[in-house]
């Protein structure tokens, strides 16, 4: 499997720690010059006010999942992620 980086909003320790755990690269929302293959969120903002639970966006040259987690379990979100991140 692919070394997934994801980006995890401030907040979600629990989830940021079961993807840890699974083997993937977790970084904090925001950090300067990172390039999330994913990155959750929570308290959905005007860039992505209109997502569904999960979907692609353009990040430059690639497509970046973005998951909504406002509302879910850690589980859900992982199988979120785990749907969408297929090699």
């Amino acid at each position: 499997m692919k070394n997934y980086k994801i980006a995890v909003q401030s907040g979600l320790s629990e989830l940021e720690a079961a993807l840890k755990e699974e083997g993937f690269d977790v970084y904090k929302y925001g950090a300067d010059g990172f390039d999330a293959d994913v990155t959750v969120i929570t308290g959905i903002d005007e860039a992505y006010e209109e997502i569904q639970p999960a979907q692609y966006h353009a990040n430059g040259k690639k497509n970046m999942l973005v998951v909504d987690a406002t509302n879910s379990t850690t589980e859900v979100i992982l199988k979120r992620i785990h749907d969408h991140i297929k090699d």
